[in-house]
């Protein structure tokens, strides 16, 4: 017997889920993980147990939950639904029920570890009580914008309003209860005014296009999320010029306009101009950046930095394989020998410019050990040559 529709929508999406998450749950970064989160935990109860109550701690508290609980809504909904379900509508309410209770279950990982740090923030100059308070409310304030997001989805209402307000509620709601209990109201009020808003906004029938356009959306979203870890073949390729990137794009001369030196110049073109390529890695370098100055520890800015370049050049290493196999050697047919040498001059400047910041940036912080940063370069340069290699290994395994 067949499975109804949405279970066999929750398994796939848990299987793509599941061969994804093996990629990036691998041993490096659960390594990396434990490390960090215990530093993390350790720095802060160590910096905690040294502080005075403070209204900027609940306000760093409320800010960190305001953040956290949104929850995200997943149809699980495809493009030809668009043709054979509208008829059966009336008789999907097993259907949407079920996908409402595996949305609100996908993203609790995220409030809990919020909740985390926020009640541990808020053990300073709080009672057991006022704690107990603050997190049922956030549980109820998760709840409740599930729902808004949900209904928003089948109306006028843009994601991107919903967000803004359902963030500024949150905030006012938590922080005017650590102000005083009896403010609990004004948070009550607030969410259920704005569930009410967009109840009314709502659309009589599903509006089935725009919720599946939703749902593509949001699938796009996570293969993104995926893509700075691994490759993701389903992941839609888009591109768009910055002309802030422009200087870097000089055309090669005459003399360069050949099969040694043109396919450097092309990757490099298309990494300035992907969509999502630079500003990954300008994220991985900010996130990496915020954890060494946060922990201020000589091992661990290390072990963070060298676990930065590993990510970033697994990064690089999806540029060679997402291009190489493209319309350039169509068009410009050459021995893939040229194609790999100019993918590996392009991916080894690019690698070494970010070891010198990365570099920069920890002699900043540990300027008495300013002779360890020659490690970074060294490791990127060794990273990015095993990593080449491994792609042309099997390059060569599959063309025969």
């Amino acid at each position: 017997m067949k499975a109804p529709l949405h279970k066999s929508r929750i398994e796939d999406d848990i299987r793509v889920r599941a061969y994804y998450g093996k990629y990036i749950f691998n041993s490096h970064f659960l390594i990396f993980l434990t490390i960090a989160a215990g530093v993390f935990l350790y720095s802060l109860l160590g910096m905690l147990s040294m502080m005075e109550p403070s209204i900027y701690l609940d306000i760093i508290a409320a800010l960190l939950m305001s953040f956290t609980l949104l929850p995200k809504y997943r149809p699980l909904l495809k493009e030809a639904d668009v043709l054979f379900l509208p008829p059966y509508e009336k008789h999907m309410k097993r259907y949407f029920s079920s996908m409402d209770r595996y949305s609100v279950w996908l993203g609790i990982y995220l409030p809990e570890i919020g909740l985390a740090i926020s009640l541990l923030l808020l053990r300073v100059g709080h009672p057991g009580w006022v704690m107990a308070l603050f997190a049922a409310m956030s549980v109820l304030l998760y709840i409740m914008a599930f729902l808004i997001r949900r209904d928003a989805v089948n109306s006028p209402v843009s994601q991107n309003t919903v967000i803004s307000l359902l963030i500024i509620i949150h905030f006012v709601s938590l922080l005017s209860l650590l102000i005083h209990p009896a403010f609990t109201i004004l948070g009550l009020l607030l969410i259920g005014g704005l569930y009410f808003w967009v109840q009314k906004k709502q659309h009589k029938n599903l509006d089935w296009p725009k919720i599946i356009d939703y749902e593509a959306s949001m699938k796009q979203k996570y293969y993104q999320y995926v893509s700075m870890f691994t490759n993701v073949r389903q992941a839609s390729k888009q591109y768009k010029r910055r002309k802030y990137f422009d200087f870097l794009l000089r055309r090669p001369k005459a003399g360069r306009f050949n099969k040694d030196h043109m396919y450097e110049y092309l990757f490099r073109r298309t990494f300035l101009r992907d969509n999502d390529l630079p500003m990954i890695i300008l994220r991985l370098l900010l996130i990496f950046s915020v954890v060494i100055i946060w922990v201020d520890q000589l091992v661990l800015s290390v072990i963070v930095l060298l676990f930065a370049l590993y990510v970033i050049v697994l990064q690089m290493s999806q540029l060679y394989t997402a291009q190489a196999y493209l319309l350039w050697p169509k068009i410009w047919p050459v021995k893939r020998e040229y194609i790999q040498d100019g993918y590996i001059r392009f991916s080894h400047k690019m690698i070494f410019m970010i070891a010198l910041l990365l570099a920069v940036i920890f002699i900043l912080l540990h300027p008495v050990y300013f002779y360890i940063a020659a490690v970074f370069p060294l490791w990127g340069y060794m990273l990015n040559s095993y990593f080449s290699k491994n792609v042309y290994k099997k390059e060569r395994l599959l063309s025969d």
